[in-house]
């Protein structure tokens, strides 16, 4: 969350439209605005939509927005994530974040969709996620628990349900996938140029050509076949790493924190709680658990950009008007 004077401005001036304070001609010419970046507008959307339901949220449940966000805007400011300079454009920074807090966690980035897609000739109901230019990484939990970190530009196919005696999946473009263990239905990744085949292990993927293949191991072992020559194919174990070199995959020693990129910032769309947390502890090392089964089934849109696990917490809290309590390293959120 690099927060510069630029975004302090445009964040502004949605915090000032969504809470109603701009006057008829600022909201005319912000509208105007809006009209000639379609990117903007729809993120303006997708955040009055979170506004809007939020409000009603907050009706219902009594939440008190401003002590919640005293508590968690200290912690921004800690992390350095809320500047310090120019006193009173910070004051009016930190007014405006009051209103939309809950937004920040929220707002879901505008280059990332999901739709469902008709696969003829398996007669299997598909889902496809499709990934835009921003940098964040949009993190999909598969119904096998499969989890995937797809990066920007990057498309992938995948049944609704795994009913198969094997896991097929479609891949055009990076990600990073930590495969649920199952030695009865092997998990296989098609891309243009070559077929992985895995039991269960965690591995990156990029392949946005024929000519453009890498594969790296953090964990396991996998077996990569190019899709022209069966006869070119590769085990690869954790530590290690193949790409395509004029038409034969080489393989070579990973640099396995190049695969790091998928935890700088991490999004997730209409995910359940217990999904989230679940990525979280795995990254985190850390012991997140719910209360009871109707909040691990919770629904969440939520981006965390290089975010403590702390802040992590409180702005889980905040969104969803629960409460953590923490014992010895378990953290235990409860609904109030």
């Amino acid at each position: 969350m690099n927060t510069t004077e630029g975004n302090i401005l445009d964040f502004e001036i949605v915090a000032r439209y969504l809470a109603g304070e701009m006057t008829g001609d600022e909201v005319a010419l912000f509208t105007e605005q809006l009209n000639q970046s379609p990117e903007k507008r729809k993120m303006v959307e997708e955040m009055e939509l979170q506004w809007n339901a939020l409000g009603e949220y907050r009706k219902k449940q009594h939440v008190n927005t401003s002590k919640a966000w005293e508590k968690l805007s200290g912690r921004l400011e800690q992390e350095d994530l809320i500047p310090t300079t120019m006193p009173v454009q910070r004051n009016r920074f930190m007014q405006s974040l009051v209103r939309v807090a809950a937004i920040l966690v929220v707002v879901i980035g505008v280059g990332s969709l999901l739709y469902y897609a008709a696969n003829s000739t398996t007669n299997q109901s598909m889902l496809s996620t499709v990934t835009g230019a921003e940098d964040f990484t949009l993190v999909q939990t598969l119904s096998d628990g499969s989890v995937v970190y797809l990066s920007h530009d990057t498309k992938l196919l995948y049944p609704k349900e795994f009913v198969r005696a094997e896991r097929n999946v479609e891949l055009n473009g990076e990600a990073f996938f930590d495969v649920a263990h199952n030695a009865s239905k092997p998990f296989t990744i098609e891309t243009e140029t070559a077929i992985v085949e895995v039991l269960g292990t965690a591995f990156n993927v990029k392949s946005a050509s024929k000519s453009n293949f890498e594969l790296l191991v953090e964990r396991g072992k996998v077996r990569v076949t190019l899709k022209a020559n069966p006869e070119q194919s590769q085990i690869v174990v954790a530590g290690e790493m193949v790409t395509l070199v004029n038409n034969k995959l080489n393989k070579s020693q990973a640099n396995i924190a190049a695969a790091k990129w998928r935890t700088n910032k991490m999004q997730f769309k209409d995910e359940s709680l217990a999904n989230i947390l679940k990525v979280i502890n795995a990254n985190y090392g850390s012991n997140i658990t719910v209360s009871n089964a109707q909040l691990a089934n919770r629904r969440l849109t939520v981006t965390f950009y290089n975010n403590s696990l702390s802040t992590i917490v409180e702005l889980i809290s905040l969104t969803l008007g629960v409460e953590a309590q923490q014992t010895d390293s378990t953290i235990v959120l409860i609904q109030k």
